[in-house]
């Protein structure tokens, strides 16, 4: 059976000058609280590996296969709550077959069995951590036993894929969030890789963006062709300037469709399709949907809510825990409950998608039921089958009695 285990570890004392020296200056919350931690790390055999890598390209390849028939609706945009004026933009993204990039599944470990939480398909985060700060712990903590960061070579690789077939223009406008540290970091990390990958990378900022007469969209007078941008669909296609998401000729990674992907109407939509399906949660629109495939307790979620914002979980009437945010006007679903705790701590697995490739994994843990955007990263490393074993067996064997000798 995989296994996955979470123990304590001795952080290093220089970690932070390392982050702060790779440009990943955020491990702090702004309430102080530890957004990176070396105190714990989790451990865990090849075969869960190799579990959670044929979940996500499982459940990717459901996900493009639901998001097919859901275009080929007249109104299959409307129940994932798509503007109207932005529908075509979407759907002429799919027929083009606009190319996916990069997503992360979150999944929760349910006695061995990974389940979907949700899909982080538009504007995925952790990419420092997920990669440089957990090669460079494992490179100091984590020999001899391998690790599974997110691949930035694999990202490289399929970026200079896309550039070679034409796909994507030879300069392409990396467009963070504004004000926001987090995605002016992965910015940086992004526009690296992209010119790794042979291509030209402009960073610049979303309010110095213009539109040209003819529609297109301009940075300092010049037309872009290609974006990776951060500013989640659900917000540009309720911003006045959407308008021009139909004339402008621009390629974006992630492309409009993956709104479908990262939208919470999602998870209903899979398991009406997938119905009792191992790696899914029961999920639907009344907390009846769920509870009559459970013991009672759900999860209430905005379908477009992010960093688990104004997530609840209930049992019959009462709300069990709450997180605040700014989402609590959007419409809701509802999913099964997963209690995902390893070793008693809630925790969930990343999984990294790059095209349509696992490429990659990280831990995350929270002290509440909800695992949210101020959760801590946590290293892992992934043991081979025969040491793992050992290691197992000797953390599960009671200690000896003493024997006093006479």
């Amino acid at each position: 059976m995989p296994h996955i285990r979470r123990v304590p570890a001795i952080a290093r004392q220089d970690w932070k000058t390392q982050a702060d020296q790779i440009g990943y200056g955020y491990y702090r919350n702004e309430d102080g609280s530890e957004a990176w931690r070396e105190s714990v790390r989790y451990e865990l055999d090849h075969s869960a590996l190799t579990l959670i890598r044929h979940t996500a390209q499982t459940l990717h390849q459901m996900c493009l296969s639901l998001v097919e028939d859901i275009i080929r609706q007249p109104d299959g945009l409307d129940t994932f709550h798509i503007p109207r004026s932005a529908q075509d933009v979407v759907r002429d993204s799919w027929r083009r077959q606009d190319p996916f990039l990069i997503g992360r599944f979150d999944l929760a470990w349910c006695g061995g069995q990974p389940r979907l939480i949700e899909y982080n398909a538009d504007t995925p985060a952790t990419v420092p951590e997920s990669t440089r700060m957990q090669t460079l712990w494992h490179q100091h903590c984590g020999q001899p036993q391998d690790h599974a960061p997110l691949e930035a070579e694999r990202l490289v690789a399929y970026l200079t894929t896309l550039r070679q077939a034409g796909r994507i223009c030879p300069t392409i406008h990396i467009v963070p969030y504004p004000d926001n540290l987090e995605d002016a970091t992965h910015a940086l990390y992004y526009s690296q890789w992209a010119q790794q990958a042979g291509l030209t990378a402009v960073v610049c900022d979303l309010q110095d963006l213009e539109v040209s007469t003819g529609g297109d969209l301009l940075y300092q007078g010049r037309i872009i062709r290609t974006m990776l941008r951060m500013y989640p669909w659900e917000l540009m296609f309720r911003d006045p300037g959407a308008r021009h998401l139909h004339t402008c000729h621009c390629t974006f990674l992630n492309p409009p469709w993956t709104a479908l992907l990262s939208n919470k109407a999602l998870l209903p939509a899979l398991w009406e399709r997938h119905p009792g399906h191992p790696n899914l949660l029961a999920a639907g629109y009344s907390p009846q949907d769920v509870t009559r495939h459970s013991s009672g307790a759900y999860v209430e979620k905005p379908i477009h809510a992010r960093g688990g914002e104004n997530v609840r979980m209930v049992r019959g009437t009462k709300t069990l825990y709450a997180e605040a945010g700014t989402y609590n006007a959007y419409p809701k679903i509802y999913q099964d409950f997963a209690d995902h705790r390893i070793n008693g701590v809630t925790a969930s697995i990343g999984a990294w998608m790059i095209g349509e490739q696992f490429s990659g994994l990280t831990m995350r843990e929270s002290a509440t039921p909800v695992v949210s955007h101020t959760s801590a990263i946590v290293p892992h490393i992934v043991y081979k089958k025969r040491k793992f074993s050992y290691y197992l067996e000797k953390f599960l064997r009671p200690s000896p009695r003493t024997v006093s000798s006479r």
